[in-house]
């Protein structure tokens, strides 16, 4: 494993990078990137790194990456993944929820941003995986619960839905969903491990979450 995390310094070099002239409009943000990472990383199994190197870029990764870049890029991966399997998943410390609730669905805000990155990286194999759970099965509602919880932020129409389904006032549904995003984030991996595990398609010995991209 290579546990390379970014300096301060260094993360604002690659933020700047990203948000620049030199990448395409629809390339995530660091904090979005963050999000991204951690929802492949419990992925069931291996995403090939062209496949999310591109889904980093909007669909198509620019051909002039330079090696910094690319390391910076791998190092934000590396550190996520040990969080997640080794020291302790946690939300990015610019995730903190504004003054009006509202706002933390705005586009740009860091709780929005990560939302996305998340089920941008989830795609990968969320809905073959819930699918291939039985609807009435616990899992297939824990997991269901898992991604809707983290990926809350990445849209405020649909949490305005889910509010509504919960029959719930919205800005008392959305503090419920902050309170409970900790809990969420830490235990991510196992569900979708426990899922996977249920769904049939994998068993104990196709599972390997030590697995880092060096």
């Amino acid at each position: 494993m290579t546990g390379s995390a970014l300096s301060r310094e260094d993360e604002i070099l690659l933020s700047d990078w990203l948000s620049g002239d030199e990448t395409p409009k629809e390339t995530l943000s660091l904090i979005a990137m963050k999000g991204f990472f951690f929802g492949l990383v419990a992925a069931p199994e291996p995403i090939e790194t062209e496949d999310w190197m591109d889904m980093i870029f909007g669909g198509a990764a620019p051909q002039n990456i330079t090696d910094d870049k690319l390391f910076a890029i791998i190092s934000v991966y590396n550190e996520i993944s040990e969080q997640v399997y080794e020291t302790g998943a946690k939300l990015p410390a610019e995730c903190i929820e504004t003054a009006d609730f509202a706002d933390n669905f705005n586009s740009g805000e860091a709780l929005n941003d990560w939302s996305i990155g998340f089920a941008i990286g989830a795609a990968f194999y969320y809905e073959s995986l819930v699918s291939s759970l039985a609807d009435d099965s616990e899992m297939h509602q824990a997991l269901q619960m898992a991604y809707l919880c983290l990926s809350y932020f990445s849209c405020a129409g649909t949490a305005q839905q889910i509010a509504q389904l919960q029959q719930s006032e919205w800005e008392t549904f959305t503090h419920t969903v902050l309170e409970m995003m900790p809990d969420f984030i830490v235990a991510y991996a196992q569900v979708i491990e426990q899922a996977a595990l249920a769904s049939g398609n994998y068993d104990d010995d196709d599972w390997n979450d030590d697995e880092l991209i060096d």
